[in-house]
C-alpha cells in the first residue's frame, strides 16, 4: 500500500519540481537596475485648462534609454487656490507616454493614472510671477510617478518599474496658447528581460 501511495505522488513531485525550475529560471531572466531620466521638450499649444488636452514634446537622456524623442499628453483633473499667488490641482496621462530611443525601441508609460499602476494623481502648482498686460505671468511645478506598460517595444518589452518626474516650466502667460517650454527629471527602477 505505502509503494501506490509513493508510486502515485511521484509524478505530482516531479511535475512540482518543474515548475519550480521555470519558475526560478523566469526569475533569473529578469534584472532590476536603477533608472535615471533627465531632459524635457515643449507644450507646443501651452498650458491647457480643465477640460482640454495638453500635448507635449519629449526630447532628453536617459538610463537604458539614452539619447530620447518622445511625446505625450495630459488632462488636469482638478484646479483650485491655494494661495492668492499659487494654483493647484492633480493631473494625469490622456495617452500614454511615449520614449522612443535612437534605434526605435520604445519605452511606453502612463503617469498620473491610478488606473494604469501610478500610487496617486499627479500634482501641480501654478505660482503667479507678475501681472503683464498680456495677463498673469506664470510657472508651473509637476510631480507624477510614471508606471512603465506592456505596450514597450524592443529592449523594453516585457519590463515593468516605474519613477517619479519633476517637472519645471519657464515662464508663461496663463490661459495662452504660446508654446511653454519644460525641463523634467526623475529616478527610479526598471525590471528589464535579460
Amino acid at each position: 500500500m505505502p509503494r501506490t501511495s509513493c508510486l502515485s505522488f511521484a509524478p505530482r513531485l516531479i511535475v512540482f519540481a518543474a515548475l519550480c525550475a521555470l519558475a526560478t529560471s523566469q526569475a533569473h531572466a529578469q534584472v532590476t537596475k536603477p533608472f535615471k531620466v533627465k531632459g524635457g521638450g515643449v507644450a507646443p499649444e501651452g498650458l491647457r485648462p480643465p477640460g482640454e488636452v495638453t500635448t507635449h514634446l519629449i526630447d532628453g537622456t536617459a538610463t537604458h534609454l539614452g539619447r530620447h524623442t518622445g511625446d505625450a499628453s495630459f488632462d488636469i483633473y482638478s484646479l483650485a487656490p491655494m494661495s492668492p499667488t499659487t494654483l493647484g490641482g492633480t493631473f494625469g496621462s490622456h495617452d500614454p507616454c511615449v520614449f522612443v530611443a535612437a534605434n526605435g525601441d520604445e519605452l511606453v508609460c502612463y503617469y498620473g493614472r491610478p488606473d494604469e499602476g501610478a500610487a496617486d494623481f499627479g500634482t501641480f502648482e501654478i505660482t503667479i510671477l507678475d501681472i503683464t498686460a498680456e495677463g498673469f505671468l506664470v510657472d508651473a511645478f509637476f510631480i507624477a510617478e510614471f508606471v512603465v506598460q506592456p505596450e514597450s517595444t524592443g529592449r523594453f518589452a516585457g519590463a515593468t518599474g516605474s519613477w517619479i518626474m519633476y517637472a519645471q516650466t519657464e515662464p508663461f502667460v496663463l490661459s495662452s496658447d504660446d508654446p511653454v517650454a519644460y525641463t523634467w527629471e526623475g529616478d527610479g527602477i526598471l525590471t528589464l528581460p535579460k
